[in-house]
C-alpha cells in the first residue's frame, strides 16, 4: 500500500512539474496580440476555416488562429473597421463602401459566395413579377441588395416595387422566412438548404453567375507587414487543405458538431443538411472585373465616391 501511494505521488509531482504554467495576463495578452484574428459568418464559404481550425491544420502550420463568428456581414465589416480582425469575410461592393470611407483595406481572395431567393410555400411565387409588393429581406449594400436589383431589372420591374427589409442577421432572415414574416430572402448556403427542407421554395441561384462579389478582405497594416502577410497566406493554405479534405468526405462526426455549433439548425434537420451541401471550391484571386461591377452598381445607388477607383482594391497574395 504504501509503495502504491508512493508511486501515485511521484505520478502527481512530474505531471505539475511538467504542466504549462498558467500564462500571466501580460503574457497572454502579448499572445493574443500576435495571433491572426478572423472575422467569419456562419455559412458554406467560411467551414473550412472552421474545420482546419477544429482538425489541427492550422496548428501544423504554425498558424495561431482567433475567429470571430458575427451573424451578420455588416458586423464582420464593422470588426474590421475597428481593429478587432485582421481579416474578414465581406464582399467587394461592401469593401468599396468601407475603401473609400477611409478604412485602408484590400480584397484578397474570392470564394463561390452562392446565394438563392427563398419564396415562403404560402406564398406561390412562380415568377419574379409576382413579388410585386412583396417584403424580400436582404442586407443593405451588400451582395443580397445587388442580387435583388439585378432580378428586379431582369423582371422589367422597378426597383421600388419590392420592399426589401434589413435583416442583416442570417439566422433571423431564415426563420423569419420560414415562418411567414417575410414573402421572400436572399439566404447564403447552408440556410438555403435548410429553408427548402422546410418546405419553402428556390427561385434563383446565383452560383457559377457572374460577377463573383464574396471575398476575404484585409486590412491594409496587414498586408503592409510581413509577418501578418505570412499568417495570412498560412490562412489560405489551411483553409485550401481543408476544401480537399471536406470535399474527400471530411470527418462526419466534426461536421456534424460544427453544423449544430454555427448555423443553429433543427437537430432533425442537420444530417440531411449536411448531405445537401454542395461541394467547397478552394479561394481564388479577387477580379478587377468583378470589382468594377461592384463599383458600377454602387453608382447605379449614389454610394460611391467620385474620383474613387478600384486600382488600390485588390491585392494578390502570391506575390
Amino acid at each position: 500500500m504504501k509503495q502504491l501511494l508512493f508511486i501515485l505521488l511521484t505520478a502527481i509531482c512530474l505531471a505539475s512539474c511538467h504542466s504549462s504554467p498558467t500564462l500571466s495576463p501580460d503574457e497572454e495578452a502579448r499572445r493574443d496580440s500576435t495571433a491572426l484574428h478572423v472575422a467569419l459568418m456562419p455559412v458554406h464559404d467560411c467551414i473550412p476555416a472552421y474545420y482546419a481550425l477544429r482538425m489541427g491544420i492550422y496548428d501544423r502550420l504554425g498558424l495561431d488562429l482567433r475567429i470571430l463568428t458575427l451573424q451578420a456581414q455588416l458586423d464582420t465589416d464593422t470588426a474590421l473597421m475597428r481593429g478587432r480582425a485582421e481579416l474578414v469575410y465581406s464582399d467587394l461592393a461592401r469593401a468599396i463602401f468601407m475603401q473609400q470611407d477611409t478604412t485602408a483595406l484590400r480584397a484578397v481572395a474570392a470564394t463561390e459566395g452562392e446565394l438563392q431567393l427563398i419564396t415562403a410555400r404560402r406564398g406561390r411565387v412562380r415568377q419574379l413579377k409576382q413579388l410585386h409588393e412583396r417584403m424580400v429581406a436582404v442586407a443593405r449594400h451588400s451582395i443580397t441588395d445587388y442580387w435583388s436589383d439585378r432580378l428586379t431589372d431582369t423582371a422589367q420591374m422597378t426597383r421600388a416595387e419590392i420592399f426589401r427589409p434589413q435583416i442583416n442577421d442570417v439566422r433571423i432572415r431564415t426563420d423569419m422566412l420560414c415562418n411567414g414574416t417575410m414573402d421572400a430572402a436572399f439566404l447564403p448556403i447552408p440556410y438555403a438548404q435548410e429553408a427548402l427542407l422546410r418546405g419553402n421554395n428556390s427561385n434563383f441561384t446565383t452560383r457559377q453567375l457572374a460577377p463573383r462579389l464574396t471575398a476575404f478582405v484585409a486590412a491594409e497594416t496587414a498586408i503592409r507587414d510581413s509577418a501578418r502577410l505570412r499568417q495570412l497566406r498560412l490562412f489560405f493554405q489551411g483553409y485550401d487543405e481543408a476544401v480537399e479534405a471536406l470535399n474527400k468526405g471530411g470527418d462526419h462526426d466534426t461536421l456534424m458538431v460544427l453544423c449544430k455549433e454555427l448555423f443553429l439548425t433543427p437537430d432533425t434537420l442537420i444530417d440531411t443538411l449536411l448531405r445537401a451541401m454542395p461541394r467547397y471550391t478552394l479561394v481564388a484571386e479577387p477580379q478587377r472585373s468583378d470589382a468594377e461591377a461592384a463599383l458600377q452598381w454602387l453608382k447605379t445607388r449614389g454610394k460611391a465616391k467620385k474620383g474613387y477607383s478600384t486600382d488600390s482594391l485588390i491585392y494578390t497574395l502570391k506575390h
